[in-house]
């Protein structure tokens, strides 16, 4: 008898941790599609932007070559030391 409740105890506890699961599950996916969706509009707003500023952007794009470069270089040098 003891062990039928232990069996039937541990049976709904693996079937709440399984419906947690699905919970997490369906939960996670809602928020990729949402940051999916926000991405896509982040790309084609700086498509736009791009289209609409194209000197603006190549400035934009060297000044930040620029900072990634120097902190690169920044790493590199206290590697070295």
């Amino acid at each position: 008898m003891a062990n039928k409740t232990i069996r039937r105890k541990t049976h709904k506890g693996v079937d709440k941790i399984i419906d947690r699961a699905e919970i997490i599950k369906k939960g996670s996916k809602e928020a990729m599609a949402h940051l999916k969706e926000k991405a896509m509009t982040a790309k084609e707003n700086v498509d736009s932007y791009i289209r609409k500023n194209p000197e603006k952007s190549v400035l934009i794009a060297a000044g930040a070559a620029a900072v990634v470069g120097a902190m690169v270089g920044a790493a590199m040098r206290r590697k070295k030391n």
